[in-house]
């Protein structure tokens, strides 16, 4: 959904179909339900061993996500541009990417026409590897430094070890981000306790069975994530939708539990606080919770001072604001998850119609 005052946002995700890892789905969902947020472009951050089946591949063949964005377009009435990026790594610290055939080449381009266009800086979301933002600054680094508002990053660890997944996907080109200049908005996926556990200050990672997530979301939006849920290979997608609202494939599905990470990165650059509204906890504009005067689980964004290594993790200390570098922290506890839960669940309902 977008508003007059909504911020312009460019979401980088690695969704494909059928789903690599399906929390991407409930990202863009996210994306599209918070009215502060106005998609400008989807685009599709994809790397090759997802692409093609085993033993060449990972496990199975999938397809960049654009079924799952055309649904959304289905429900909306509304267009998203979008575009697939480079299946392969950055090679150096130079690469940006303009050797790869065209047809990877379009993610980059859009993304780079988006900031041309915009009247107003972009926030950009990240869900994946950096590749294409990574290469987009490479080429025109002056224009996108002018007209990137932030960079909501979800990808990296706080300690140092086996790279987080998102990292691990495009060294090269994390190392580049941390170095363009830009103003990031670091969300980790994993921490000293590792991408899984649901208590630490700094962590993202909460989880919830779809059960949870979808209680009581419209039929026509349950089709929708029942499609890219079931990696349905229906081409007859408003049909499929429609039969997969309900039905048998649901028996499996509601009990699935689903892990994710970067929720809090879009819900903050909307301007959302976590808090205990007399419904519940909810997703609530900042200054209406200060007004009510309700209960929140406190989130926040640190200054940090970053440098990248070269093995691509991040060297990183607190400091004195201002800084163009920011972590995310909250207060620690296993109840985050329950409270995500519920303002998420709560979110999707009432955004989504």
């Amino acid at each position: 959904m977008s508003s007059s005052h909504a911020v312009p946002l460019i979401h980088i995700t690695d969704l494909y179909h059928p789903a690599q890892d399906p929390d991407d789905q409930f990202d863009l969902a996210t994306a599209v339900a918070l009215p502060e947020l106005e998609l400008k472009a989807v685009l599709f951050d994809v790397t090759r061993k997802f692409l093609v089946a085993a033993p060449e591949g990972w496990d199975v063949e999938r397809q960049p996500g654009e079924a799952i964005v055309a649904g959304v377009e289905t429900l909306t009435g509304r267009a998203i541009p979008r575009a697939v990026g480079p299946r392969d790594p950055l090679g150096s610290m130079t690469d940006d990417a303009s050797d790869r055939p065209e047809s990877e080449q379009g993610a980059i381009a859009l993304l780079l026409q988006v900031l041309a266009e915009s009247s107003e800086p972009v926030a950009i979301s990240i869900v994946g590897s950096v590749r294409i933002l990574a290469a987009a600054v490479l080429r025109a680094p002056e224009m996108v430094r002018e007209r990137v508002s932030a960079v909501w990053v979800n990808a990296g660890s706080t300690t140092h070890g086996e790279l987080e997944w998102n990292v691990m996907l495009d060294p090269m080109a994390f190392r580049i981000l941390w170095g363009s200049g830009l103003s990031i908005h670091w969300f980790p996926c994993a921490t000293e306790a590792g991408a899984f556990d649901p208590e630490p200050e700094r962590g993202t990672h909460w989880s919830a069975t779809h059960a949870e997530l979808l209680r009581d979301v419209s039929p026509s939006w349950r089709g929708w994530f029942g499609y890219g849920l079931s990696g349905s290979a229906r081409e007859d997608l408003p049909e499929a939708m429609a039969d997969l609202r309900g039905g048998e494939v649901w028996e499996k599905l509601d009990v699935e539990r689903r892990s994710m990470w970067s929720t809090a990165s879009l819900a903050m650059a909307a301007g959302r606080v976590l808090a205990q509204t007399p419904s519940g906890w909810r997703f609530a504009a900042e200054r209406a919770a200060h007004e009510a005067d309700w209960e929140q689980w406190p989130w926040r964004l640190d200054a940090i001072s970053a440098q990248p290594r070269p093995d691509a993790h991040v060297e990183w200390a607190t400091t004195e604001p201002p800084s163009r570098h920011q972590l995310f922290g909250r207060k620690a506890g296993r109840g985050y998850g329950r409270a995500m839960t519920e303002a998420l669940n709560a979110l999707l309902v009432s955004e989504l119609p």
